[in-house]
């Protein structure tokens, strides 16, 4: 069964660094770029881990 991460970055060039790594190492990997829509993508995707970015546009890390 294959784990699911929702990665929430702003920073084109980080985020895909990240998105790279973990689905080389087997992570199905959905991401966002602000944090206006991270409660309900968790709440859609529910995944199994959010990596979550601090300073976003939209709503910061620590609101959400």
């Amino acid at each position: 069964m294959t784990s699911h991460v929702l990665l929430i970055e702003d920073e084109a060039n980080i985020a895909e660094a990240i998105r790279f790594i973990l689905t080389r190492d087997g992570w199905t990997v959905f991401t966002l770029q602000d944090g206006a829509g991270a409660v309900q993508a968790v709440r859609e995707h529910k995944p199994d881990l959010v990596i979550l970015d601090l300073m976003l546009p939209g709503r910061s890390g620590l609101e959400i």
